[in-house]
């Protein structure tokens, strides 16, 4: 069983997970800073799509993360939220708790996050970056102007 619940978490991972991984790997590797880090995620995994650099600590909105921002919680608290979700299965869920769970995957946090087993957990991305003390507060404070406790 144990077995299985692994080969289907890595079937249903996305493929740019892994090269994702080998590619911070590679930066890693090659000295690349926390800023750098954080810069390519933000640019290759979503986020750019509705946020700004900012300022002051907090990122800022481009045109569509304007109108997505309408009625959001935004995605910090969607991750928050999906904690509560991931516990109910699928066909359970409410109107509100499928269209947050749909805003999980269309924000871009199933890059560094996954639901299994009734629970939020970490890709191996995620598992790197929080590793490398780069998660979602912190790569927003180092995109957004503010240094983190790096």
């Amino acid at each position: 069983m144990k077995h299985s619940m692994i080969l289907f978490l890595c079937m249903a991972a996305p493929a740019w997970t892994q090269s994702t991984a080998e590619t911070l790997d590679k930066m890693i590797a090659a000295g690349k800073s926390p800023q750098e880090l954080a810069a390519y995620v933000f640019d290759t995994h979503g986020c750019k799509d509705c946020h700004t650099a900012g300022k002051d600590g907090k990122l800022g909105f481009t045109r569509k993360g304007e109108e997505r921002a309408q009625g959001s919680q935004g995605c910090i608290a969607t991750l928050k939220a999906m904690t509560v979700i991931a516990k109910i299965p699928a066909n359970q869920r409410s109107e509100t708790q499928r269209q947050r769970a749909q805003r999980f995957e269309e924000f871009g946090c199933s890059t560094c996050h996954k639901v299994a087993d009734g629970k939020v957990g970490l890709t191996a991305v995620g598992a790197k970056l929080a590793h490398l003390h780069l998660g979602c507060v912190e790569v927003e404070k180092l995109l957004a102007g503010k240094s983190g406790p790096l």
